[in-house]
Order: structure tokens, then sequence, then C-alpha cells
């Protein structure tokens, strides 16, 4: 059963473990922002929440 793989096998497995990847280190990401929150006691402001890089851009 396990003789043949296809060709698209491995980049699927390459797919699913970047795709998997992306999640976890999101989900760190707003693991992280609700601990500091409550350790500092300031609540997650909505600009925190949704990063937005057109501030890098007006600088060129």
């Amino acid at each position: 059963m396990f003789s043949y793989l296809d060709p698209g096998t491995g980049s699927m497995i390459v797919t699913a473990i970047a795709g998997g990847a992306a999640g976890l280190a999101l989900t760190g990401k707003m693991g992280f922002r609700r601990l500091k929150s409550k350790i500092t006691g300031k609540p997650i402001s909505q600009s925190e929440s949704v990063e937005d890089d057109s501030d890098d851009e007006d600088d060129e």
C-alpha cells in the first residue's frame, strides 16, 4: 500500500506542515498578547489586534 507515492504527495505534505506552522505561530502570537494584556492590565486595542503595514509604506 505504501510502495507508491504520487508526485503531488510531497507537495501536499510540505503544504500541510507550512500551514500547521503558520497556525501555531498565529495562535502563539494571540496567546502572548492575551497573556501580556492580563499581566499589564491594559486591554488589547483594536489597532494592536489588526496589524496594518501601511505605516511602513508612508515612510518611503
